[in-house]
């Protein structure tokens, strides 16, 4: 079977853990117009190219994925008003795509997020989730931009334009689902992941046993995905999330990703590259470790010196940067996209809970050791 994987450079790490669990495999990031084919089967790591992948399929006579569903798939407010249509309206948060400011009146008092309806994570820049306490303190920006469309040269120069939507609450549990639906249009989950927020940005991630998930969260998950699936036909994808978050007697969701997660590529590289090809192989698995992502927590202050840290690069994530050197300024706050700042991750593994927390508490203690501050 000859396989393709459409994808960006930047998502080198979720491509490349597919890569590695496909035999006969071509990776295509850019130039997409000049793809020739034909393949056997298309997995996309980036919801916006999903619409390329139907035109493929349809050339090659492939029946994985309709026009209809990659136009959702890829449309964050698409997604919503679609869940709405199938019975899942009670998980879904208010939202609206502005044209005026007149649009915004539900939020007069209320907490909202903006975001681009095409592309996925908390990518910054512009207005891209940024969070406002109310209608007022956003129209102190006098940015119109909100109200604008634009051809978006970071996703395939698909039309994009802003969704303002219900700021779920920080201090909500925050669950995350991984699942893959196979040739035969089975479902499955994965994996199950415990997120906590601060400011609307994610800090830490830990895996956990379905078993410890809660059971109503377990129950509307897998309720959205059957009938997501059922309802689109959807054969040979992954999906990370969507984020399930629960608080008092309210239960609601956000942001379902077409494509393999960081948790899952994480999980996949700690266990050596082996979970992923049993999973396209309908094989049986199990997780003999648990993985905990978690932001470094440093005091603040800006940086005069820092030792070797060679002894703590086996907890490194990929995506940490370079700028834990002196002269740079470690902020009150550190998230996962955090720009133009230190930004240091681990990746513990363990087999529960305690142990995760107890090296993390270590390993970040030896970091602190290490900077001195002017």
């Amino acid at each position: 079977m000859k396989n393709l994987i459409l994808g960006y450079k930047r998502g080198k790490n979720k491509w490349q853990c597919l890569q590695k669990a496909l035999e006969n495999c071509d990776v295509v990031t850019e130039d997409f117009d000049k793809i020739k084919g034909p393949y056997d089967r298309i997995y996309t790591v980036a919801e916006s190219l999903l619409p390329l992948q139907v035109k493929l399929e349809k050339e090659w006579g492939l029946n994985n994925l309709s026009e209809k569903a990659a136009d959702i798939l890829s449309d964050k407010k698409k997604m919503d008003d679609f869940c709405i249509t199938i019975g899942l309206q009670s998980l879904i948060p208010y939202s609206v795509i502005p044209t005026s400011p007149k649009d915004l009146d539900y939020w007069e008092d209320k907490p909202f997020i903006i975001k681009p309806v095409i592309g996925s994570g908390t990518k910054p820049g512009g207005l891209n989730y940024t969070y406002f306490k109310n209608k007022k303190e956003f129209l102190d920006l006098n940015d119109n931009s909100l109200y604008k469309s634009w051809e978006d040269p970071a996703f395939n120069n698909r039309l994009n334009h802003y969704m303002v939507q219900d700021k779920l609450p920080d201090e909500a549990e925050n669950w995350g689902p991984y699942y893959y639906v196979n040739e035969s249009g089975v479902l499955k989950n994965l994996l199950w992941v415990k997120g906590k927020l601060s400011k609307g940005r994610p800090i830490e991630w830990m895996s956990f046993d379905e078993k410890d998930v809660p059971k109503d969260i377990v129950y509307q998950s897998n309720n959205f995905f059957e009938r997501l699936v059922a309802t689109l036909r959807l054969k040979n994808m992954f999906f990370s999330g969507p984020d399930f978050y629960k608080w008092e007697d309210n239960i609601k969701m956000i942001d379902c990703n077409p494509r393999i997660g960081q948790g899952l590529q994480q999980m996949d590289d700690v266990h050596n590259n082996t979970m992923i090809p049993q999973i396209l192989e309908n094989k049986p698995f199990n997780y003999k470790k648990q993985i905990y992502w978690v932001m470094s927590d440093l005091k603040p202050g800006k940086i005069k010196n820092v030792k070797d840290l060679s002894h703590l690069k086996e907890y490194w994530v990929a995506t940490n940067n370079d700028r834990l050197k002196p002269g740079e300024t470690i902020p009150k706050l550190m998230h996962m996209n955090a720009e133009r700042v230190p930004r240091i991750a681990f990746l513990i593994t363990g087999t529960n809970k305690s142990d995760m927390l107890k090296t993390y508490q270590t390993v970040n203690n030896q970091l602190q050791e290490c900077i001195s501050y002017y």
